[in-house]
């Protein structure tokens, strides 16, 4: 049945009031526990009953009305005004007291800046306020809007948070805002991981905190360590009024997966299970398939009959007491997952003599994360290094009980609503689209299906090269390696291009800055780059804007529109296409052997190929957000079991 259909009933905006920032009795807001029935009916069914809280007309039209009175006056005059000016949280949202309010942070904003905000954002900053995740394009000033909220809530005397994706983007906003600020007698601070504790207590003391969602997060498990361990331990958090999430999918769907873990090493890993690990790796290494190995129906490597023999001769000559037991099949297994399904480029990078795991959702890295105990160990042995200490869990939290502690949340995406119910579901999260301020002119011109990668790869340099001739072309693909080989091909072709992925985070500002010029041709993974606009040249824009080539099949649809949504901003024109092979990652990886063989036939026929993709994304967004649900269930069990909070 389609939503239109559906009767919405208006939801109230939480209350604003100004909370106060303490160490002693931070304010936080007590997450009640969600039962497997109540998520599935919210996700499929009760978010389509609802809609986000009305924005009062009369409070935009007063807006306006004070905005416009305060650009014709003096600077001494808006000073005398910007004093008297009333800041009352409580009132924020109302036409009395909140028009004024936000008029003024507008009129700063103008002045500091330069840049007077459009309606959209206005709309998209007073929906932040009501704690609603807001849909907007990319382009549209999200940066700008989520300052404005911030700004206006702090002033108000409420503690804002802004959470961004990384450390550079936190950084980048931070600067915009803080002269903003300071006009306004607040002060704006940045977090980051490798900052020290008392730098960060400081940090914590601003009115708006920017920061990381992996800093917010582990910071409040390390207090929340620090105090278990000593009541008189300081805290380097100052509680959780608001938060504003800026890519806000990204971090409560794609990064949500599984639980952030605060680990401390264990010691020296002993030489006995050293020693074990390097014959697991010897042993698995020298196994065929399909005599000795076959993969399950979900993809996974097992030993068949004759592999589970020659295992059993194998480990009666290793020297560990697990080599007799039932468990040295398991670990068997795991160093056939460690050596076929984890490999350079794709799950991991080594940086510094260490692996460090790439984020499949995001494509960044995550030095702060590792495998289990095990499954980390193998992989360093099979990427020829020595294996590490094993690590003892400490604390853990998920991103969605985290982010749930907050009095209010918000958050801004350009693909919000495939989230839609799975935000209402678990935050009580309502999503607003708002209209983008010019109509969009981007254009889709086709879609191809190609046999295998090596024509794929033909195919796209072929497309890149024709049309950076006057234009400058963005490329998506699913990881490092993907990036690293068709680099390669379009060096082979005497083309030079631009590459960002996990590699080259720190040259992120640089490679955007220079992807809108003509000619250039950039390779991304699929969100590098997320969250920073691409700035089109005037003969780009004039040839026909940015083109994006969508190299790899995706795991969500959703993250293909990210992709294609770097194109065509602030109703610049703009184009996009995809290029898939039969042979991509991401279509046979989780797939059943059977169902693969059946689908594999399937895409060659034009007129299934597209629908069974299609039918593909929505089975895997289904398959990943029953691993989010399932996450989360299983924190509340614990919580249970052994009694935290």
């Amino acid at each position: 049945m389609s939503e239109a259909l559906w009767p919405r009933l208006p939801l109230r905006a939480p209350a604003l009031r100004p909370f106060a920032r303490s160490r002693r009795k931070p304010v936080r807001r007590k997450v009640p526990r969600l039962s497997r029935a109540r998520l599935m009916l919210d996700e499929h069914l009760t978010w389509r009953l609802i809609r986000p809280p009305r924005i009062s007309p009369a409070l935009k039209a007063g807006v306006r009305e004070v905005w416009t009175e305060l650009r014709d006056l003096d600077d001494a005059s808006f000073e005398d005004s910007l004093r008297a000016a009333p800041f009352r949280a409580e009132s924020l949202l109302r036409r009395r007291g909140g028009a004024s309010a936000i008029a003024h942070v507008l009129e700063v904003m103008r002045r500091e800046t330069g840049l007077a905000l459009r309606d959209n954002q206005i709309d998209c900053a007073i929906s932040l306020l009501q704690g609603t995740c807001v849909e907007l394009r990319t382009g549209e000033g999200k940066t700008l809007a989520a300052g404005l909220a911030a700004l206006a809530a702090a002033r108000s005397r409420v503690s804002v948070h802004v959470v961004t994706v990384n450390d550079y983007l936190a950084r980048r906003d931070s600067e915009l805002i803080a002269p903003i600020a300071a006009r306004l007698g607040l002060r704006v601070a940045v977090i980051t991981q490798e900052m020290p504790d008392q730098d960060k207590r400081r940090a914590y003391d601003a009115d708006i905190v920017y920061g990381a969602n992996k800093t917010f997060v582990f910071d409040h498990l390390r207090d929340r360590r620090g105090t278990a361990r000593d009541p008189h331990a300081v805290p380097r958090q100052m509680g959780q009024a608001i938060a504003i999430v800026d890519e806000i999918d990204s971090v409560l769907a794609d990064d949500a997966t599984t639980p952030m873990i605060l680990s401390e090493p264990g010691g020296a890993l002993p030489v006995q299970e050293g020693e074990l690990f390097h014959a697991l790796h010897r042993f698995a290494s020298g196994l065929a398939a399909p005599s000795d190995i076959v993969r399950d129906g979900r993809g996974a490597w097992r030993l068949t009959d004759v592999g589970l023999h020659r295992l059993e001769d194998a480990a009666s000559r290793w020297r560990h007491p697990l080599a007799g037991s039932e468990d040295i099949v398991s670990l068997a297994e795991t160093a056939l997952s460690a050596i076929h399904m984890f490999r350079e480029g794709e799950a991991y990078v080594i940086r510094d003599g260490k692996v460090q795991m790439i984020d499949q959702s995001t494509g960044r890295l995550m030095p702060d994360r590792r495998w289990g105990y095990g499954l980390h160990q193998l992989i360093e042995i099979d990427a020829g290094l020595e294996p590490t200490e094993e690590m003892h869990t400490v604390a853990q939290i998920t991103q969605q009980t985290y982010f749930r502690q907050y009095r209010i949340l918000s958050g801004l995406t350009g693909t919000g609503r495939e989230c839609s119910g799975e935000f209402w579901a678990i935050y009580r999260l309502p999503v607003r689209r708002i209209a983008p301020h010019a109509p969009p002119r981007l254009r889709s011109v086709g879609r191809r299906m190609l046999p295998d990668r090596a024509a794929k790869w033909t195919h796209i340099v072929r497309r890149a090269c024709d049309i950076a001739q006057e234009r400058s072309v963005l490329v998506g693909l699913n990881d490092v390696s993907e990036v690293a080989e068709l680099a390669g091909v379009f060096r082979a072709a005497g083309r030079e291009v631009a590459v960002l992925d996990a590699l080259t985070e720190a040259q992120e500002a640089e490679i955007v800055a220079e992807a809108g010029q003509p000619g250039q041709i950039t390779l991304a993974t699929h969100l590098a780059g997320r969250g920073t606009d691409i700035g089109l040249a005037p003969a780009v824009r004039e040839a026909g804007g940015l083109h994006v080539v969508i190299g790899s099949f995706m795991v969500s649809g959703r993250m293909e529109r990210q992709l294609f949504g770097r194109a065509g901003r602030q109703g610049d024109p703009g184009s996009y296409e995809r290029a898939f092979s039969r042979e991509d990652r991401a279509i046979r990886e989780g797939t059943p052997t059977l169902v693969w063989r059946t689908l594999r036939a399937f895409l060659r026929v034009p007129g299934l190929r597209w629908p069974i993709l299609a039918a593909l994304h929505r089975r895997r967004d289904a398959v990943a957000r029953k691993a989010r649900r399932e996450t989360l269930l299983r924190e509340q069990n614990l919580a249970r079991t052994i009694g935290y909070g």
